[in-house]
């Protein structure tokens, strides 16, 4: 029997996303029919619940993914299955102005608020990564990541304006090794450009606040923390440095176009447009 997925698409072939069912079917072009390099885009904020829906499961996917500045909501209870994020493995994609946000339960390791594993030349942008991760592993770390769990052998991965702000959480004293800001696994290059961490983590050892630098190949520019996750990296800022409207400042970066914002007296960090 043959199954037609019909996609709504712009003009440019663009796939167009409003909901939990169209992004589910989005996943199975990816990963069933290997239409590893769709270019999609979001219209709207997409709450998958339980629903543990990613793309790039069987193969990698390498397209241009918009978030047009909207949520993908997830609650994932993922017990012992490995490799949770809600793009499992891209190579050479791009991946801008999208927001991730809610939770990721784990019995296990290598768990990611965006990205599990990157190859090639990948590319976040504009990206805000708010989910949750909790993992009762009691192996050697959870290798919990807010952006990216892996960056593989030979991948280049950028991040430029971008910002972490969920809670990891080891309920065990092994499990709290290993766990990054943004990146914690790093076998390639990454470099990172105008990027904030202020989430929270109960880290120990093994993990960075941004990304490995026992490598040469990685490069931070003008990024800023809360918190360490790990080893401290970037600049260390204050909670009221981001409520006053400094680290938006720094951030911005005196650019015509509007990057990072805030209201003074409503918000009490920096904001991605997003």
């Amino acid at each position: 029997s043959h199954t037609f997925i019909v996609m709504r698409k712009d003009q440019d072939g663009t796939i167009l996303i409003k909901d939990a069912n169209e992004w589910k079917l989005f996943c199975k072009l990816v990963n069933d029919k290997g239409m590893t390099n769709l270019n999609a885009r979001l219209e709207a904020d997409i709450d998958l619940g339980g629903d543990i829906a990613m793309v790039g499961t069987s193969r990698s996917y390498s397209g241009t993914f918009d978030g047009q500045e909207h949520a993908l909501k997830i609650n994932w209870n993922s017990g012992d299955r490995k490799w949770i994020a809600p793009f499992q493995t891209v190579d050479g994609a791009t991946i801008k102005n999208l927001r991730t946000e809610g939770e990721i339960n784990s019995s296990t390791h290598f768990l990611s608020g965006l990205v599990h594993e990157a190859y090639g030349n990948t590319t976040i942008s504009g990206c805000v990564s708010a989910v949750n991760i909790t993992s009762t592993y009691n192996g050697s770390g959870c290798d919990a990541a807010g952006m990216v769990e892996c960056v593989r052998d030979n991948a280049n991965v950028t991040f430029t304006d971008c910002l972490v702000k969920g809670k990891f959480h080891a309920t065990t004293e092994g499990g709290r090794r290993y766990m990054s800001g943004f990146v914690e696994n790093q076998y390639g290059k990454c470099t990172l450009t105008n990027c904030l961490y202020i989430g929270e983590n109960n880290a120990t050892t093994g993990g960075y606040t941004f990304c490995t630098n026992s490598f040469s190949g990685t490069t931070i520019t003008n990024c800023y923390y809360l918190n360490t996750c790990g080893e401290a990296q970037g600049t260390p800022v204050t909670a009221e440095q981001l409520r006053n409207g400094e680290v938006a400042y720094q951030l911005q970066k005196g650019r015509n176009e509007q990057v990072w914002g805030q209201t003074i007296g409503t918000n009490n960090e920096p904001r991605l447009k997003i």
